[in-house]
């Protein structure tokens, strides 16, 4: 998990948070006697300031870290992004070099990084409510672009507003937008997750580090144990099912039986099994001892725990 967040630079005149203050009152006596320039601002721009969490700036200069002041006409009232000392998101990453380091060093950006808007996309410059400055909660924020298919390249993304809207089970990290899938900002991967995970809907062979992201909340012992009672509730008896489907020399992939965000099935398991071009009904049914599948790929069936 990620300890450093992405602040942002940008928005209305002057960057209002001086000296790492986490005062919610901004009167005369809440700046150092050198904040000369931002007492100023703050006359005028205290409404920046108003939330609980404060944007504390680098060197403890208030709004003059990231705007320049002394020898410029004070802008035209409703000016937004003025007089920023540098272009975002390069003003932003000047201070927080993890996460330039994660940008710059990935192969995959999140598209919102390199918007016109950049880092304030997501996060407030100045104050908020929201935990790391972020304008509303995770899952907003991750719906207010994500409520539509979006088209880059020769990838489609889903319309994950639809799939939680319309879904009856949902994956506990996909409901809240939780960050151990995706990284927000940057990765390794064209999918932003966090870690590994098979590209592919067969992998050969199959190990724990083909699904590694899974591991993040589920134990490995899944795929890794042919026999077990504790490792999976999808078992035939002690017979590991989960470990039949993924050992040998054409291993299955979690994602060709299972939806990683939603789905109208119990488990997560898919109602269609993409097959190349194709897909196939799943015909899964569950029951309190067990249950049963019958996919394009074989026969009806059974199993018991």
């Amino acid at each position: 998990m990620e300890k450093i967040v992405l602040f942002i630079i940008s928005g209305p005149l002057f960057l209002s948070l001086l000296l790492g203050v986490q005062n919610k009152s901004f009167g005369k006596n809440s700046f150092s006697t050198i904040d000369t320039v931002a007492k100023k601002c703050v006359d005028c721009h205290n409404n920046l300031l108003e939330k609980q969490n404060k944007h504390i700036t680098k060197t403890g200069q208030g709004c003059e870290d990231c705007h320049m002041s002394n020898g410029y006409e004070h802008p035209k009232a409703n000016t937004t992004g003025i007089l920023l000392k540098q272009n975002l998101p390069g003003l932003c990453l000047s201070c927080h070099a993890e996460k330039k380091e994660l940008i710059t060093g990935s192969p995959f950006v999140h598209e919102p990084v390199n918007d016109k808007k950049s880092c304030t996309n997501c996060h407030s410059p100045h104050s908020s409510d929201n935990k790391k400055l972020l304008l509303d909660s995770r899952k907003n924020l991750c719906l207010s672009c994500h409520n539509k298919a979006i088209t880059i390249g020769t990838k489609t993304t889903t319309n994950i507003d639809k799939l939680m809207k319309t879904r009856k089970v949902l994956h506990p990290p996909f409901e809240d937008c939780e960050k151990v899938c995706h990284n927000p900002h940057a990765s390794q991967d064209p999918r932003l997750l966090n870690t590994p995970f098979a590209t592919t809907n067969y992998a050969s062979p199959v190990s724990s580090d083909s699904f590694a992201l899974c591991w993040e909340c589920h134990g490995s012992d899944m795929i890794e144990k042919a026999k077990s009672k504790g490792a999976t509730s999808f078992r035939n008896g002690e017979t590991n099912l989960h470990f039949t489907h993924v050992s040998g020399a054409k291993g299955r992939s979690c994602l060709l039986c299972h939806s990683p965000h939603a789905t109208n099935n119990q488990h997560l398991i898919r109602e269609l099994v993409p097959f190349g071009k194709w897909e196939y009904k799943m015909n899964y049914k569950s029951d309190e001892n067990g249950g049963s599948c019958a996919p394009g790929c074989h026969t009806e069936r059974k199993y018991t725990r």
